[in-house]
């Protein structure tokens, strides 16, 4: 069952991440970047906050945001791999794309306590549904 606080909160998260993304490349790198490139900023980062919330994998929170921000950011980086001469925005793009996944699950883990609250089942254990 998913968390509808952790995903809200990974999210709007992503969200926040794609207007930092956004602001940087604009007043930052000076880049021009077009109203179809501030939605597919904002569409990518956000969707790195969904796989976070989403995401069923347990482990500790900071290889968590860093594995998923590097996996969910790759469309994003494939994207700009399109445009000529833009290996640097891409190798920017994917290492940006994981620090953000970093952001995006210290706030939602850490700062919100939003962390997955799903059981952990460890090795050697049985579950019994009959009494002993």
């Amino acid at each position: 069952m998913v968390d509808k606080r952790r995903l809200f909160i990974a999210t709007a998260f992503g969200y926040v991440a794609g207007i930092i993304c956004y602001l940087g490349g604009k007043y930052g790198l000076k880049d021009d970047i077009s109203p179809a490139m501030l939605l597919y900023i904002l569409v990518n980062r956000a969707w790195i906050g969904f796989a976070i919330g989403m995401s069923p994998f347990r482990m500790h929170w900071a290889l968590h945001g860093l594995l998923m921000g590097l996996v969910a950011g790759l469309p994003f980086t494939v994207g700009c791999l399109l445009e000529e001469s833009n290996v640097e925005t891409a190798v920017a793009a994917l290492i940006l794309g994981a620090l953000y996944g970093l952001m995006i699950e210290f706030f939602t883990s850490v700062v919100f306590r939003a962390g997955s609250t799903r059981p952990i089942r460890r090795r050697g254990t049985r579950e019994s549904t009959s009494p002993s």
